[in-house]
């Protein structure tokens, strides 16, 4: 949290440090806009700070300051992308007055919102789903880790990413060489380049990495047993997909959506599932029960093997 603290602006520092024990243990995302007041994001509740004090252009200038030392053309890159990744691991969206060169998004004139993502590890949240993840001959099973916005996708697979590399007790698994594409750089929540999360000891991390290059990359040069991914669902994941299992790597990725019918809505998420590169998907459950799984699908088998009722 001190990261957090340290980043925003001054007057509005001391608003948020009042309700610092509750956002250190459950907020997920902290929101400042212009002329509103600062709303606090949890699993389970929001609500807003002192609503008769607004957030002002000029907190939101200084706290956009302190996140990029008064250097933001050193964070232009990142900036392309929507976002910020600060000290800690989390990363902090951008709103405001776009700007382009063409066709091509090249930045924010003014900046009018910042949404701070909190960003938490839970070690252990895929324990009781690893056994869906390999066969009894501790062959990985290509899955697909499905859910909606802030239902844990991206905690779900950095622990996926931990157990797979560094081994399991139960079902026994040795561990194994594990390449980790962090198209975004939040799944290892790279800060400086060096991970802010750990992923696991055998895990070679491709941060900010276009998924294309980075499949073939890693199955030319860093031989890896699994390869992880964030989200598919763009033109080119069909032929890197398909690049991947016929060099005998296993993938696990994440898509966006409710549910396998709601994923297959993305005519190229639809190919690959109908051409049956994965085995299994699992889809997890909405945001008030972040990295939780609702059920596990066997696409071999035609069937559900696991659904949780509750």
């Amino acid at each position: 949290m001190n990261n957090i603290i340290r980043i925003l602006g001054t007057n509005i520092k001391n608003t948020v440090s009042k309700q610092y024990d509750f956002i250190e243990s459950n907020a997920v995302e902290i929101r400042l806009r212009v002329n509103s007041p600062i709303l606090i994001k949890s699993n389970k509740r929001e609500f807003f700070l002192e609503e008769t004090t607004k957030v002002t252009k000029k907190d939101i200038d200084d706290t956009v300051s302190n996140i990029t030392k008064n250097s933001i053309h050193a964070f232009e890159k990142e900036i392309r992308s929507g976002y910020i990744t600060v000290e800690g691991g989390h990363r902090v969206g951008l709103g405001g007055d776009c700007i382009y060169e063409g066709n091509i998004f090249k930045g924010f004139k003014n900046i009018t919102s910042l949404n701070i993502r909190i960003a938490r590890e839970f070690p252990g949240c895929t324990r009781n789903y690893l056994k869906y993840f390999m066969n009894s001959n501790k062959n990985i099973y290509n899955t697909l880790i499905i859910g909606p916005p802030l239902s844990g996708k991206t905690t779900f697979i950095r622990d996926i990413s931990v157990n797979l590399s560094d081994g399991i007790k139960f079902p026994y698994f040795e561990g194994c060489d594990v390449t980790l594409i962090d198209e975004r750089g939040e799944i290892s929540s790279v800060f400086n380049g060096v991970p802010q999360m750990y992923v696991g000891r055998r895990t070679d991390v491709l941060s900010y990495c276009m998924k294309k290059e980075g499949f073939f990359m890693s199955i030319r040069a860093l031989s890896p047993k699994v390869i992880i991914s964030d989200e598919l669902g763009s033109k080119e994941d069909f032929e890197i997909i398909q690049y991947a299992l016929k060099s005998g790597v296993n993938i696990i990725a994440t898509a966006h959506g409710f549910g396998i019918e709601d994923v297959k809505k993305n005519i190229y998420m639809r190919s690959i599932i109908e051409n049956n590169f994965f085995d299994r998907a699992l889809i997890l459950k909405s945001s008030k029960s972040p990295s939780v799984a609702k059920e596990v699908y066997d696409f071999q088998r035609n069937k559900v093997i696991f659904n949780d009722v509750g």
